[in-house]
């Protein structure tokens, strides 16, 4: 079977025509794919490469344009019902909403998207679930205002309680989807420093709110709308300040292990009347799981990605996370 590389994904020929329209899952409210258009899409030796190295990368056009718009609207709803229940921040009308996925069934696509989920494995494996998600909007700031000191590594506690010095594990990884044009410094972009995934330390001013310069090798990511920034939960990041012209509007879905705990309450469960229109995948990215053992990776066997996988010979048992 030949292949073909799409923004340093290589692809199968046969599926990329599928790939480029999603998994199918509750389009026009039918429900989910009978089958999973993403078999073919592995990622790229330049990908992982550049991970290791720089701990991110970005997958452009990895959004389709007709998710594009549902996804638009889905986040103008949730936005607008937050601005009716006072949940906007006062003084720039800023929203950072923790958990997002149960808002609208047009969320949920994101954890399937054939063109982003199969790098997400690729990096971490089988046993996953999708443990923690944001929905971002931040307006345009009128006017100049102090800099915020915004560096930080993701993991909380696992920072102080992993004792793995000097680099830290991996542990997850984060996806953020750009629904606004970030091609510019200064339109609220992601911020990194590459090459900080491989140390556990950020010299910190001992004053930030006086006043301070970004750190050596910090960088604005600049992805389009429709891009997907993959990166590393390790590297220090934080994001710009928005002065321009556009309203900056960004969804994060984090992965990690199914032995970790989930960063917010899980909604989207057994009991909820969206479960039986998920795909078997789906609910176990959303925390099902036949058993207590089977999070980690053990028991009986039922782990709907690792068998999915494992009918197309897509487990390399050479790496580890594949076993």
């Amino acid at each position: 079977m030949s292949t073909t590389v799409i923004n340093g994904a290589a692809m199968d020929n046969d599926v990329m025509a599928q790939a480029a329209i999603g998994s199918g899952a509750f389009a026009g409210g039918a429900g989910p794919s009978p089958s999973l258009p993403y078999h073919g899409i592995r990622l790229s030796e330049q990908q992982r490469t550049q991970f290791d190295r720089d701990g991110y990368f970005i997958v452009r056009d990895a959004i389709p344009a007709e998710l594009l718009v549902r996804l638009d609207e889905a986040m103008e709803r949730v936005y607008a019902q937050e601005k009716a229940a006072g949940g906007l921040r006062q003084d720039d009308q800023s929203l950072h909403l923790m958990g997002f996925l149960h808002r609208d069934k047009t969320f949920l696509e994101l954890l399937e998207l054939p063109t982003v989920f199969p790098l997400v494995w690729g990096i971490l494996g089988w046993n996953i679930h999708a443990y923690h998600h944001h929905l971002d909007v931040h307006p345009p700031i009128p006017q100049q205002r102090p800099k915020v000191w915004r560096w930080h590594q993701d993991g909380g506690r696992q920072n102080l309680e992993i004792e793995t010095e000097p680099v830290r594990p991996l542990l997850s990884i984060r996806t953020s989807f750009w629904l606004s044009d970030a091609s510019q410094p200064g339109r609220g972009n992601f911020m990194c420093i590459p090459g900080t995934h491989k140390t556990s330390r950020l010299p910190r001013p001992e004053n930030p709110e006086l006043g301070f310069e970004d750190p050596e090798g910090a960088i604005e990511v600049c992805p389009n709308r429709g891009d997907v920034v993959i990166f590393d939960r390790r590297i220090y990041h934080g994001r710009s300040d928005n002065y321009s012209q556009i309203t900056r509007r960004v969804l994060f879905v984090g992965w990690t292990y199914r032995w970790i705990a989930p960063h917010e309450d899980r909604v989207i469960t057994p009991e909820h009347p969206w479960w039986d229109e998920l795909t078997p995948i789906q609910q176990q990215l959303l925390g099902g799981g036949r058993d207590a053992l089977s999070y980690w990776g053990l028991g009986e066997d039922h782990f709907p990605l690792r068998e999915y996988l494992a009918e197309r010979g897509l487990l390399d048992p050479a790496v580890n996370n594949n076993r």
